[in-house]
């Protein structure tokens, strides 16, 4: 994996303050003395390379103190974390083992869930899409029982005001992961996801639609700095823009 490479290579740990450093300089050491020298001929790493590595470690820092938000990490939740590491983001065996290491030292460290949802916030706060992307990882998550529990709801909530996500957006996610009927969309909210206000034309519609899907291209994501094992995310992205897109000319065409 391109990016996990550049990192062991490229000393980012010690590069990077706050918990996100610390935790991947505790992680990178666990993967190095099961895979080798950090040396591996890297003197550095891109920017690209460092925006992948700050979003997969935020993602399993998160990961680690939603699991523990009840209290303890039980072995079910352990193996759904597992589970989504190689079927929902197909995590080789070499980042599978980093994910892990990240998950461990975030879940046992003293900083809470809003320090790791503030510094990604600081982070990456200017740039929605990723944010939006880590929202969707973070309940993927959640409900990996089936369940939302109030204290993940707590934490997902804490997250939400960190990424500074709009309150639509958030309850589109929150709808879609949960499957509830309850603050269902409402027509208005369906506009604001496609970029639009309720009285636009057929025609506008149409070319923010173009737009916003464009914008959302997987390919452009990646580019942005999205590791690729979460371009799965960009996808979920095209749907709820397709979804909304599908409502609005719904309710013109009545």
């Amino acid at each position: 994996m391109g990016w996990l490479s550049g990192i062991i290579g490229g000393g980012i740990g010690a590069m990077i303050a706050g918990p996100f450093g610390a935790v991947i300089g505790a992680a990178l050491g666990s993967s190095i003395g099961n895979s080798g020298s950090p040396s591996g001929g890297h003197m550095g790493i891109s920017a690209t390379q460092r925006k992948q590595a700050l979003f997969f470690t935020a993602a399993f820092s998160m990961v680690g103190k939603l699991a523990k938000a009840d209290g303890r990490v039980c072995e079910n939740e352990i193996a759904a974390i597992q589970r989504i590491s190689r079927e929902a983001l197909g995590l080789d065996a070499q980042t599978q083992q980093y994910a892990i290491n990240v998950f461990h030292q975030a879940k046992d460290s003293s900083d809470s869930f809003a320090s790791y949802a503030r510094q990604f916030g600081k982070l990456f706060g200017q740039d929605q899409q990723l944010c939006s992307f880590m929202m969707s990882f973070l309940f993927e998550v959640a409900m990996a029982d089936g369940q939302l529990h109030p204290s993940e709801e707590q934490m997902l909530e804490e997250a939400k005001q960190a990424f500074n996500l709009p309150d639509a957006l958030y309850q589109s996610l929150r709808n879609r992961y949960t499957g509830s009927t309850v603050g269902r969309l409402d027509l208005k909210k369906h506009f604001e996801i496609l970029g639009v206000e309720p009285g636009a034309s057929k025609s506008e519609i149409k070319k923010a639609y173009r737009l916003k899907v464009a914008e959302y291209h997987p390919d452009k994501i990646e580019g942005k700095g999205l590791p690729p094992e979460f371009i799965k995310f960009a996808n979920d992205k095209v749907a709820e823009i397709n979804a909304s897109y599908e409502a609005v000319m719904a309710s013109l065409a009545g």
